[in-house]
């Protein structure tokens, strides 16, 4: 369906507000929510919080169908997505990183 050349590009929007108490839960979902698309106003008893955006680029390889996914029992639906954060910082540049983005500054 793309021309040749073409990428896919994928958008990971993770939730933005947080309930300000848990850091997991048993769905690994309720303690974080999206903010309102309109308003961008969290839901109640939810606090903002940086919001995480992974864009993810493939490029599209020659033949007659392309999926990302390479787990037969997904069955290629969308909603078996997921994006996994794994903490590399050693505590000193974490706690830099950290005081950074919590002054709202620009961190690089």
């Amino acid at each position: 369906i793309c021309p040749e050349g073409s990428q896919v590009v994928r958008t990971f929007n993770f939730q933005s507000c947080w309930d300000g108490q848990n850091t997991d839960s048993a769905n690994h979902r309720t303690h974080v929510a999206f903010a309102d698309e309109r308003t961008g106003a969290c839901p109640q008893g939810f606090k903002a919080i940086p919001q995480l955006v992974q864009r993810i680029v493939y490029d599209v390889p020659p033949g007659p169908g392309f999926a990302v996914d390479s787990f037969p029992e997904q069955l290629h639906k969308p909603i078996t997505d997921h994006g996994d954060f794994i903490n590399v910082f050693d505590e000193k540049l974490m706690n830099r990183m950290a005081k950074c983005i919590n002054g709202n500054k620009r961190c690089t």
